[in-house]
């Protein structure tokens, strides 16, 4: 019967996703998915949408702050 593992090829080393699962002892045959990319560092979420409202007037912003307050307010408010 064919079983599939999941893991990573790192230099030549196979690192598997669930080492318990693997069998001792067994034939194999190795297929390469794709070459996996190193992890881009990214920015922090908060950052992502700056200056996304600047085209909005003083009143919605005054309007969307008082609406970011009540949340906060409701959200601090004992239960």
């Amino acid at each position: 019967m064919l079983q599939t593992y999941e893991g990573t090829l790192n230099n030549g080393q196979i690192t598997w996703n669930h080492p318990n699962d693997i069998p001792r002892k067994a034939k194999v045959l190795i297929t390469i998915l794709e070459e996996e990319k190193e992890v881009e560092k990214k920015t922090k979420p908060s950052l992502q949408f700056r200056g996304a409202l600047k085209h909005l007037s003083q009143e919605q912003k005054d309007q969307n702050n008082q609406e970011l307050q009540n949340l906060r307010d409701e959200w601090e408010r004992a239960i």
